[in-house]
């Protein structure tokens, strides 16, 4: 089978840091054009040489099948991984550090070499039990309908602040996607094991998150026995966000703390 050609953007620090490099893998709709703003050049500015990759079906990479599912997107990180001279940190948001995850886990295929994780508003390890919490909690989350059809007052609440600039909004609502059915039945199907993981992983939440609530991080920080850092007021799509410069600092924190104990960073 013809392996898929991944859109891959890539920023160098004009001063690097003693660390390892970063892959940032987007979440479901999103593509690599979502870290092209903010959090690409906030990461080489920090001294990171940082890659973004669009997953098959998203942004400018090979389309998707009907038969596509969430370990398809696992191998296009592997794929990533492999490729890079060093061991990366993967940096994943919403369903996208459900992709690192799984990655980690194992749960896909072989586990490639990689100094560390980041999970950026990050799918829990069990969405079905995330979900029910919620429904019994009477803590519906956003309507999903209208986010699947991309509906403007919906796309808003769910991954921004009320007060985002309309222009803004609509160019990213624009560029949404939708994803391969099996690619959600798959992830529900599938499940991490945080116990197998052997690399350093870092949490970070977002204050104002209207998919993944905060308890659901201190929980998946809690499996990965990580540290959790909170993004005060900051919305769910937070490498679109105002409040993006402070998840930036962590990320380079946690890379160089990585690169201090790997040889060869």
């Amino acid at each position: 089978m013809k392996r898929p050609q991944l859109e891959w953007l890539t920023v160098q620090p004009s001063y690097p840091q003693v660390a390892p490099p970063v892959v940032l893998v987007h979440g479901a709709w999103h593509g690599a054009w979502c870290w092209v703003e903010r959090a690409l050049p906030d990461l080489a500015a920090r001294g990171l040489t940082a890659h973004a990759i669009s997953l098959r079906g998203h942004g400018s990479s090979s389309p998707a099948g009907l038969l596509t599912t969430i370990c398809d997107y696992v191998q296009d990180v592997r794929t990533v991984v492999n490729t890079l001279p060093q061991p990366p940190i993967l940096v994943g948001h919403s369903a996208g550090g459900y992709v690192v995850q799984l990655l980690l886990s194992g749960c896909c295929g072989s586990v490639p070499s990689v100094a560390g994780a980041v999970l950026l508003c990050s799918s829990p390890v069990s969405s079905p039990a995330y979900f029910l919490r919620r429904w019994r909690e009477r803590k519906p989350m956003v309507d999903i309908r209208a986010l699947l059809r991309r509906e403007t007052s919906a796309v808003r609440a769910a991954l921004f602040r009320p007060d985002i600039a309309t222009d803004d909004l609509e160019r990213y609502r624009q560029q949404l996607v939708s994803e391969p059915p099996l690619v959600t039945l798959t992830s529900m199907l599938i499940r991490p094991r945080p116990h197998v993981v052997q690399v350093p992983v870092l949490v970070i939440a977002a204050g104002n998150d209207a998919i993944f609530d905060l308890p659901a991080q201190q929980e998946l920080a809690a499996a990965y026995r990580a540290e959790l850092i909170v993004i005060p007021d900051a919305a769910h799509d937070l490498m679109l966000d105002p409040a993006w410069s402070l998840a930036g600092a962590a990320i380079a924190r946690f890379a160089v703390t990585v690169g201090q104990v790997i040889p060869g960073c």
